[in-house]
């Protein structure tokens, strides 16, 4: 009981101490911007940022950028916007949103039909000033388990990126917090990803968060288990040339489960990144990366791993329309336990991502190959992440969107006597799944309104290795015993109000 009183309040603290540092960023900015002449020409260069296009300047003040913002660095954490052209805005949109979902398996113990209400609000802002940019993403809230042991649950997402510029580069220092009753892989905890769309979260001025590598690496969606998740990192983007550029990375995550009553494993990652980018073309670009990843397992004495990889990058983009990033190589992993001290694996990581605009519609796919956390499940995982958008306007009115997502993880520690297996799963579990498909339709009502419609579909189950009789916890359903499957079904209504944005410039 102390240890998780001790972490909490850690993680308290920790949130102060982020909150006071952006208060701090943020006033240092407008102490700046104070002292700027009236007129001054000291903008940020060809600075197309825009709500929902992740899009960020790479480079800053008093001369052309020397490379262009259409194709940033591929071994950096932005990427080139989608989105027609506009001019730089400082901005504030609130929101508020309330939803009722049946759904046909809450708890993941059998085929009951519970109904769920949520109400939130939202809070999405950009401010920009000559040198400095600052951006925040927030939705929380409150969700209702009627029928469920859960009852009553907070939910609170916040992305806050800062940024400081230079005429060939950028500082940023950006965090990703979330505290959930649900994994965040399908958005179970927002009714399923057909919900997202007018809530900000990855949506906004933030761009989605880290990828894959920084973590936290929950890819999954079952119970109604509360956990706090975070990732803090700081990144700087340096130019050499018009064509070459240099990037650094470093991160710190964490996944810590509250009142863990299912037994779940805590986490904690630490990430660092390097890489070298160059411009073939306006539309071609190659690169090399260099990752390094720990992980540790507080309540889990001696049982660790380390990770590393080299990726070789291509990227090829056409500006407003098309994004594709490919990339892959080696990746050494070193286990260490108690009991069988310290094992190597060499295997292969990699990444794919397309983004296309067409005239009316948009899609993204990627693909991702990477070691994570676990997800509460095992003590590390080889991950396999795979994700499909659709969106398109119907009408002047309607608009629709399409997601399906799925997820393969395979412990990284051999399974055989000796190799710590803390979570309630199966004891000869190898592999867990999750998937996820589902899709929405959005009505705007008058100026400030918008409704929609949404069904999600979720399956979860276990891989495992062949033992005649499988060991299974109390705390974990007979539907998730080895071979079986969890289905889910989520239908959701909802009604969302976003005013015009508020210009603070």
């Amino acid at each position: 009981m102390s240890y998780r009183k001790g972490n909490v309040i850690k993680n308290r603290a920790y949130m102060l101490v982020l909150g006071t540092a952006l208060a701090l960023g943020t006033s240092w900015a407008q102490s700046d911007s104070s002292q700027q002449q009236p007129g001054s020409s000291q903008q940020p260069a060809d600075n197309t940022q825009q709500q929902g296009t992740g899009a960020v300047p790479a480079f800053g003040q008093d001369n052309a950028a020397p490379v262009s913002n259409d194709n940033l660095p591929l071994s950096g954490l932005d990427q080139p916007s989608l989105e027609p052209r506009a001019a730089a805005r400082s901005f504030l949109i609130p929101g508020a949103h309330v939803s009722q979902s049946l759904d046909t398996n809450v708890g993941s113990g059998g085929p009951h039909i519970n109904g769920i209400t949520r109400a939130m609000g939202s809070l999405t802002l950009q401010r920009l000033w000559s040198r400095y940019d600052v951006g925040l993403d927030y939705v929380g809230g409150g969700v209702f388990y009627p029928r469920s042991s859960a009852g009553a649950a907070q939910l609170h997402q916040l992305d806050a990126d800062q940024r400081i510029l230079w005429r060939t580069g950028q500082l940023a220092i950006r965090d990703s917090f979330s505290y959930l009753p649900e994994g965040m892989f399908g958005f179970g905890s927002f009714g399923g990803a057909g919900a997202l769309p007018g809530l900000g979260i990855g949506g906004g001025v933030l761009g989605g968060g880290f990828g894959t590598f920084f973590g936290p690496g929950e890819f999954s969606t079952l119970q109604q288990q509360p956990r706090l998740t975070n990732v803090s990192l700081a990144d700087i983007t340096q130019a050499l040339s018009p064509r070459s550029t240099v990037t650094i990375a470093g991160s710190y995550g964490l996944v810590h489960f509250i009142d863990n009553n299912f037994g779940f494993v805590n986490s904690r990652q630490v990430g660092a990144q390097g890489g070298y980018n160059y411009l073939l073309s306006r539309r071609d670009q190659v690169g090399i990366a260099y990752g390094y990843q720990a992980f540790r397992y507080p309540g889990i004495s001696g049982t660790n791993f380390n990770t590393q990889v080299v990726h070789l990058l291509y990227g090829h983009r056409i500006s407003g329309r098309m994004d594709l990033v490919l990339g892959g190589g080696p990746q050494y992993t070193q286990l260490n336990t108690p009991q069988t001290k310290s094992s190597t694996q060499l295997s292969a990581s990699g990444r794919a991502t397309l983004r296309y605009r067409f005239e009316k519609s948009s899609v993204s796919l990627s693909y991702h190959h990477y070691n994570t956390s676990g997800s509460g499940f095992f003590t590390g995982a080889k991950s396999d992440v795979g994700r499909i958008t659709y969106t398109r306007p119907i009408n002047r009115l309607w608009d629709m969107l399409a997601d399906i997502g799925y997820t393969h993880n395979t412990r990284i520690f051999p399974l055989f006597v000796g190799i710590p297996n803390p979570a309630n799963v199966p004891s000869n579990t190898t592999s867990y799944n999750f998937w996820y498909a589902g899709g929405s339709l959005h009505r705007q009502i008058g100026r400030d309104f918008s409704a929609y419609v949404s069904y999600q579909f979720n399956e979860f189950y276990f891989g495992c290795a062949g033992v005649s009789v499988p060991s299974v916890p109390s705390s974990v359903p007979p539907s998730l015993a080895c071979g079986n499957r969890s289905q889910r079904h989520v239908g959701t209504i909802g009604l969302d109000w976003h005013p015009h944005p508020i210009r603070l410039d």
